[in-house]
């Protein structure tokens, strides 16, 4: 997961015995955050206007260069703070 205006990265990793590349099969990463086709990272600065905790589903492929594909389903969350201040006396 990743708060609101945060900064996010993780990697994803495939193996074959050929170079791999990475893409969003399916579903959508959350608006400012990226994957990088080559290396499988996935970063960027999370830049949505969510009210409220948001889950983003994805299917990441791995093709490698026979065209052979593997796909796995992630997701992230984008959690929001307290926007508002409170006091208990």
């Amino acid at each position: 997961s990743v708060a609101q205006g945060g900064a996010f990265s993780a990697t994803v990793v495939a193996t074959s015995d050929s170079d791999i590349t990475y893409s969003v099969a399916s579903g959508a990463l959350p608006t400012g955050i990226t994957i990088n086709s080559t290396t499988g990272v996935i970063s960027g600065t999370e830049s949505g206007s969510d009210t409220g905790e948001t889950v983003y589903t994805f299917t990441l492929r791995a093709t490698d260069e026979e065209t052979q594909t593997a796909d796995r389903v992630f997701t992230i969350t984008i959690t929001v703070g307290i926007n508002n201040s409170i006091q208990f006396n």
